[in-house]
């Protein structure tokens, strides 16, 4: 694990984006990431599922913060 990444358990929807919410710590700065709702899907259904495959969407948000795939606004899209 790298100890320079600690992710939140603080998995939201988001109704501003559209899209599943969480934050970690990179290097002591938050930085939020989020996952885009499907269009065939439901905020009721869908969060279940992300929170259902936590270290999965961990391993991709780890994976796109060191491939450094920040948007403008310094959040990571997966």
């Amino acid at each position: 694990m790298n100890q320079q990444l600690t992710f939140n358990n603080d998995f939201a929807f988001d109704a501003t984006r559209q899209a599943v919410s969480f934050s970690c710590l990179v290097s002591g700065l938050k930085v939020w990431c989020f996952i885009a709702l499907p269009s065939e899907q439901t905020p009721a259904v869908f969060l279940p599922q992300v929170k259902a495959d936590t270290f999965n969407w961990e391993d991709r948000a780890e994976q796109a913060i060191a491939d450094d795939a920040y948007s403008a606004a310094g959040e990571i899209w997966l």
